[in-house]
């Protein structure tokens, strides 16, 4: 039997059966999610919208679109909460393994509840939704826990000192807003203060740098300061002490940054305006802090400018005289959303963190007015009108059905209202890979046997490499399944407990595989074992694989195609 659910259909589909059989009638219902084939493609951009004011947008549309993939998306958002709830559906598809990656979904998470506990207005049911989903990834998050204490990207033990300190700081911000275990905040804060070497650093477990690659020490020991002092901690004048002096004297602006809200956090006024002053000057006329040489997650890229900035506006804004350095940080940081995020984990987090600082801090009443949307000089549907108590996205119409193949410019025009922040996104599905030329990460995945025998196995080869010189933290591929074919978990456990990956998961028909670190030039091949079940012939998802704290560089390889035929 075949089901057609067209060309055109994309997204979740109610199937039911019936059957009957003389006075006997059952009845079994599922939900498939119909996804179009080929590569996904976006092209996104974001801003401020002023008061009376306009923005434009122009791309271009290849003519390899596939029927029933396109689709295009202009919001508004009156207020940060707007933004922060585009940002979490869009995070919620990213995937969850480790322990900092399923903190992908619920630290954003964190910061939005804590904004919809602190304004009226809010739907009871968004903030239901996120409590719930914030106490599954809480249950998941403890359960990362290592034997010795401390967190470890997969549970391994010991733990990792910059992880712990990542961990402790997103407890903390998640005790305002749902209970947390004082006892674990406890002992993960014990640990991290039994890690102190003495002289104003911290110890770090030589396998767990060997394993994730590591950033510098004068960037962990300045973090983990930071993460401690957020969450409460006295007494580490020493260490404060080791991280004013790095500030001092390096030219990095993202330990400038730490530095600067450490600082400014323990009262030393003084040496916190300092650094601070070497935030501005290395501040862009766009608004973004440059010269950072790493972050904690070793990120780069977007999300490398995102979190520098995003500390350094965290920093700023609790010295009034740097108002306008704050408004130029924040703007940009705004204009970085792409489809509703900010980069990885750690830039949406710092992102958003900045954002609900600024809004509690600069609460002002809104201006009605209305936003007018046109595609090639043509208007799209009416003005939509909003008033000064608009809370949520303004969502504009959709215009997919007058793009064709070509150049199209999108323009929005305020009238009246007063500034907010936009997104426009136009997304498509098209048989040519869009592989970045930065992505370090090289991908091939061979099937090798495209005719298989229902029951039989045949096996999916996944070609690993990197492509740079150096090591590389926290690898991802994500490999496409054709339907039909049933992943053998027993077999990707067995690629755990022989280290050829140090974690996977399923979701849908894609394989999820993590490993902490690629060597350099390394290169491997990684067996998945897949049982042909239901005959038929099938096109698998594109696979792709990236750096996760740089997810903007990816490498894509085509879908798999099977053909299942019965015994």
């Amino acid at each position: 039997m075949q089901v057609d659910v067209g060309h055109e259909f994309t997204g979740l589909a109610k199937l039911t059966f019936d059957a009957k059989a003389g006075a006997y009638r059952d009845s079994v219902g599922r939900t498939l999610d119909v996804r179009p084939l080929g590569f996904p493609h976006e092209s996104s951009t974001g801003g401020v919208l002023e008061r009376n004011g306009s923005k434009s947008f122009e791309f271009t549309l290849p003519a390899d679109v596939l029927r029933g993939s396109l689709s295009s998306s202009v919001s508004v958002y009156p207020t940060p909460l707007a933004s922060m709830t585009d940002a979490l559906q869009s995070l919620l598809r990213e995937p969850y393994g480790c322990f900092e990656q399923t903190s992908s979904t619920s630290y954003p998470m964190v910061m939005a509840q804590q904004y919809f506990l602190t304004h009226t207005g809010v739907d009871p049911a968004t903030i239901e939704k996120a409590r719930n989903l914030l106490d599954v990834s809480y249950k998941k998050l403890i359960g990362f826990e290592s034997r010795s204490k401390g967190y470890e990207w997969f549970g391994a033990d010991p733990g990792h000192e910059a992880l712990t300190a990542y961990g402790l700081l997103q407890f903390t911000d998640m005790s305002r807003v749902r209970a947390v275990d004082k006892d674990m905040l406890d002992r993960t804060r014990a640990w991290l203060l039994s890690r102190r070497e003495g002289n104003g650093g911290f110890n770090r477990n030589a396998k767990a740098i060997d394993s994730f690659g590591g950033a510098p020490v004068d960037t962990t020991n300045a973090y983990i300061v930071w993460a401690l002092i957020e969450s409460g901690e006295k007494g580490l004048d020493k260490e404060i002490a080791a991280v004013k002096a790095s500030a001092v004297s390096t030219e990095d602006s993202y330990i400038v940054a730490l530095g600067a809200n450490i600082l400014a956090a323990t009262g030393d006024r003084a040496g916190a305006r300092q650094l601070m002053d070497k935030l501005v000057k290395k501040q862009g006329t766009a608004g973004n802090v440059m010269g950072a040489v790493t972050s904690i997650t070793r990120s780069g890229g977007d999300a490398l400018a995102i979190e520098t900035t995003a500390l350094s506006v965290l920093a700023w804004m609790r010295e009034p005289a740097y108002a306008a350095q704050v408004q130029k940080g924040l703007q940009w940081i705004v204009e970085s959303n792409k489809s509703g995020r900010y980069g990885s984990t750690q830039s949406t987090v710092l992102a958003l963190r900045s954002i609900v600082a600024y809004d509690n801090a600069n609460a002002r009443p809104k201006a009605p007015g209305r936003i007018i949307l046109s595609v090639d000089g043509k208007t799209v549907g009416a003005p939509l009108a909003f008033t000064a108590g608009s809370q949520g996205a303004l969502v504009m119409p959709d215009f997919t059905s007058q793009l064709a193949p070509g150049k199209h410019a999108v323009a929005l025009k305020m009238e009246d209202g007063s500034s907010m922040p936009f997104s426009i996104s136009i997304k498509y599905n098209s048989l040519l890979p869009d592989s970045a030329k930065e992505a370090q990460v090289g991908l091939q995945v061979v099937l090798k046997d495209s005719q298989v025998q229902e029951g039989s196995v045949t096996e999916a080869v996944v070609s690993i490499a990197n492509k740079s010189d150096q090591a590389i933290p926290t690898p991802v591929a994500i490999v496409g399944i054709p339907g039909g074919l049933e992943v053998r978990h027993d077999q990707l456990k067995e690629l755990i407990k022989s280290g050829r990956i140090d974690a996977y998961e399923v979701i849908g028909r894609e394989v999820v595989l993590y490993w902490r670190y690629l060597k350099a030039k390394d290169t491997f091949d990684v067996p998945l074992s897949l049982v042909a079940a239901i005959p038929g012939s099938y096109t698998g998802p594109a696979s792709r694989a990236y750096l996760y704290y740089t997810d903007e560089f990816k490498n894509w390889a085509p879908g798999l195609k099977v053909n299942i035929t019965r015994r």
